[in-house]
């Protein structure tokens, strides 16, 4: 079981906001809302986001376990399973992607 972390509100927000149940139809990838989202948002939120997905990635889950937890905790609809390997890579290329954009 994934251990609560203090606060995920901006993780959430980005997951239930971007990869919410409708988000084929305004978006051809996941990669067009992951831009989406790193265009859209104001620095401090990519902070606040980053921050909450690599305290989640700390906790270094079972693929069923952190699964489960973006769909039921995290509100995130998005079925990486057909593109990634795992959460986890998936996870890793978000937080990369943050990263990038937070340097610049």
């Amino acid at each position: 079981m994934i251990k609560v972390i203090t606060k995920v509100t901006e993780l959430h927000n980005f997951f239930g906001s971007y990869f919410h149940q409708d988000w084929i139809v305004e978006h051809e990838t996941a990669e067009q809302v992951l831009d989406a989202f790193l265009t859209e948002s104001h620095i401090e939120a990519l902070i606040l986001v980053r921050s909450e997905l690599n305290a989640l990635l700390a906790q270094k889950q079972d693929e069923p376990i952190l699964r489960d937890y973006l769909l039921r905790n995290l509100s995130c609809y998005y079925c990486y399973w057909i593109s990634w390997e795992s959460g986890e890579s998936w996870l890793r290329h978000i937080a990369k992607r943050l990263n990038s954009r937070i340097e610049r």
